[in-house]
């Protein structure tokens, strides 16, 4: 009968230890797997927030030789090349050598594709702007008065007395010894006379 106890008791208490540690183990579960779900709960918001930094919109205006100019909606990750595609793509005018296809956008940006035409006529304005300089770089500020020193052979025949021949020695003359210094030099040239330069003196100046 003691036996018969002993082993009871024995049992019972093995049972106890079972369950003891099942308990346990069960709660070491539940602890894993909360903290398996913060760090989830975690990673899952920091792959939001960099999602949600990834698709920051930005709004920029594209101008020029594009099909569709306007303002366009895009991300901050996009380039020109991609704005360039949300209009439509290029214009047969455009001049990719001026433009960096690459290049970041950013907010409130405004960007223009150049054309090939614009720049040709941009040349062309700035050729003839020089030659106009250069026909008026004898002229001094007042137009009245004529640069002996840097006049041409048609400029200088518009001086009182001064004929093609004269003007082309007053040419020659500069190209041998260099400009005038004084306006009476002028009386070096062969049939320039003190009447001549009466006449022109107050119609030339020295630069």
């Amino acid at each position: 009968m003691k036996n018969k106890s002993k082993t009871i008791i024995i049992v019972v208490v093995i049972m106890a230890l079972v369950f003891i540690a099942y308990s346990q183990k069960n709660l070491k579960n539940e602890s894993d797997f909360k903290s398996l779900n913060d760090l989830s709960l975690k990673e899952s918001s920091i792959a939001s927030k960099s999602n949600n930094k990834k698709a920051t919109k930005v709004i920029v205006h594209l101008s020029g030789a594009v099909k569709n100019p306007g303002v366009y909606k895009l991300t901050e990750s996009d380039r020109l090349i991609d704005l360039i595609k949300a209009a439509g793509g290029l214009t047969t005018k455009a001049d990719l050598d001026q433009i960096n296809l690459a290049e970041k956008l950013f907010d409130g940006q405004k960007l223009k594709i150049p054309s090939l035409l614009k720049l040709k006529e941009t040349s062309n304005l700035k050729a003839k702007n020089k030659v106009i300089n250069q026909n008026y770089s004898s002229k001094n500020t007042d137009s009245k008065y004529l640069n002996i020193n840097r006049a041409s052979q048609a400029e200088l025949e518009s001086l009182s007395g001064i004929g093609p021949a004269k003007a082309a020695t007053i040419i020659k003359y500069r190209s041998d010894n260099g400009p005038f210094a004084q306006k009476k030099d002028l009386l070096k040239i062969s049939g320039i006379g003190p009447k001549t330069l009466a006449n022109i003196e107050d119609e030339i100046v020295l630069r």
